[in-house]
């Protein structure tokens, strides 16, 4: 027992995440409204006990940049988002379904996090403290969700400039883009590629020295990005 316990302790120290996941799944976890303002999140038990859920709603600025912060706002403030039910109990083996509604149109997209957080108290997950062999000391653990929720503007628009001195795409449209590729295309017969696979927001850059394009005339080189909203891959000229 000593020995199964200790492994226990180590396994959920090493993976603290994964027995909250093994009992809750949030699906999905990332996901873009719809362009009415609205979408759903599903959060579905596994457990045998009953949870109590409550949500909070954050503000993502700077997105994907080493700058990201996130800046808690009141739900249906004008800067946020509705989430229906905020709070909710979530019986054994049950789905609860959650309806994400933008409350006004944006002209530049706006990203939230909007976190599920377990009530503390309510079936937590169990750790044995460190040099303990006694399950009775065994601590609950708090485990929140974070879905990513991308809200679009009215009229979405994917405009990257690319500046090919400073190595950097700027993003001059109003939506995000996954820029999965950059060609130098100075070879007529074929372009050379470099995966990056990053995503760039608007009015944000993104570094693409990995694709060594410095000095080269943006007229040779090529972008491929994944369209937010269509979710089709677009391959378009740098300039």
């Amino acid at each position: 027992m000593k020995t199964k316990l200790k492994a226990l302790f180590v396994l959920a120290m090493t993976t603290s995440y994964l027995p909250a996941m093994a009992n809750v799944n949030v699906f999905p976890m990332r996901m873009m409204l719809n362009p009415q303002g609205s979408g759903v999140v599903h959060v579905l038990s596994k457990s045998t006990d009953t949870r109590f859920m409550t949500v909070d709603i954050r503000r993502v600025e700077h997105p994907a940049t080493a700058q990201e912060k996130e800046v808690k706002v009141k739900m249906g403030s004008a800067d946020s988002l509705v989430v229906t039910p905020a709070r909710f109990a979530l019986p054994a083996g049950a789905t609860q379904a959650l309806r994400i509604v933008n409350i006004q149109p944006l002209q530049k997209e706006v990203s939230y996090r909007v976190w599920l957080n377990a009530v503390p108290g309510s079936s937590p997950d169990l750790i044995v403290p460190a040099g303990s062999d006694d399950v009775s000391t065994a601590v609950g653990i708090a485990m929140s969700w974070g879905v990513v929720v991308n809200v679009p503007p009215e009229h979405p628009e994917v405009k990257l400039v690319l500046d090919t001195s400073a190595q950097r795409l700027v993003n001059r449209g109003n939506i995000h883009a996954v820029v999965t590729r950059v060609g130098d295309c100075r070879d007529s017969s074929h372009c050379r590629w470099t995966k990056i696979n990053k995503s760039v927001y608007a009015d944000e850059s993104l570094d693409i020295h990995a694709a060594t394009i410095s000095g080269a005339s943006p007229k040779v080189i090529k972008l491929e990005y994944i369209d937010p909203v269509s979710q089709k891959t677009v391959t378009t000229s740098g300039s």
